[in-house]
Order: C-alpha cells, then structure tokens, then sequence
C-alpha cells in the first residue's frame, strides 16, 4: 500500500507512507477484494484484515521538514480518530499520549528532515520503530513490547474517519 500525504490548500507535499503485509495477509486481502471495485463496504472489510495483520512494515518518508510538534498534532490526531472509531479505549489513548511524549522526545528539537524515514514494525509480540535519516544515521530505535503498541499502530493507520485509510486501502487497487 502506498499513499502520498499532502497538506494545506495549496497540496504540499509532505510525507509518503508505503505499507508491506506478509503473505499470509497479503492472500487475505486478495480474497477479499477478488473481482471487486472499490467501495465503503468493501473498505470496511478490508480495514478489518489491516487490523488483524500481525507482520506489517510501515515506513513514512519525509519529503520535507516536519517539526516535531507538527507529527505528535498528527500522530494524537490519529489516536483520537481510533478512538472515537472505537478500536482503542480512552485509557489506551492516554497511555500512548504519554509514551509518545517520552519515546520520542530526543526528536523534539530536530523534528524529521526531508529525507528521514520513519518504520515501525510490527510483530505479534512487539512494536520496533527506528527513525534514519538521509544520510543514514539512526537517530531512534526503540522497541515495546506486547500486543498493544502493534494494534495501536494499525488502529492509527486505518482508523475508518483517519487521514491514510483510504489512500492506503485504494492503492491496493492501483
């Protein structure tokens, strides 16, 4: 899956987002959609596999500078979308709130710089997220362990009222 995010009116280009599945769940979404055209219903099924994909890979490339505060408005965005959808819990919601302060706060001054690529993978016992930046250096690399930061990662992406679902399940199309 693949999608290009641009923001403001003007459509700035601002980050690109790939998303790998493992085959397993790849035949999964392939029997899902068959001979279909794209449709809520269909998208509403095909969500539901995102969500219970257990080997994903999502790498956000950054096409130019985001600063810091702009990503945590975003990425607590999409947590307040998962949970008004009601994939996460308000509690959840508060935890991640506060862990996404404390995991990434080395990044509050640089931000990310065009060029810097963001991946989280995801395991079935275990979220790794790694920022690298154009030129190579590793400027993150944590790793949670447990069920949860996986599914909040996926809740985040395909969220049904989010930003990156459609994009992301309509290029499955492409």
């Amino acid at each position: 899956m693949h999608l290009l995010l641009e923001a403001t009116i003007f459509k700035i280009d601002v980050l690109t987002i790939d998303v790998r599945v493992g085959k397993a769940v790849q035949r999964r979404f392939d029997e899902v959609i068959g001979r279909r055209s794209y449709s809520p219903e269909l998208a509403r099924e095909l969500e539901k596999v995102a969500l219970g994909a257990d080997e994903l890979l999502i790498q956000v490339r950054f096409v130019r500078k985001v600063s810091f505060q702009q990503w945590l408005y975003g990425a607590l965005d999409n947590l307040t979308r998962a949970e008004q959808a009601q994939l996460i819990s308000p509690e959840l919601r508060r935890r991640v709130e506060a862990r996404l302060a404390v995991a990434f706060g080395a990044l509050q001054e640089r931000g990310y710089e065009r060029g810097d690529r963001l991946f989280y993978r995801v395991r079935p016992d275990a979220l790794r997220t790694v920022l690298v930046s154009d030129d190579g250096r590793v400027h993150l690399d944590i790793t949670d362990t447990g069920k949860e930061p996986g599914y909040v990662v996926r809740a985040s992406y395909f969220t049904p009222n989010g930003v990156f679902r459609e994009p992301l399940l309509r290029s499955l199309f492409d």
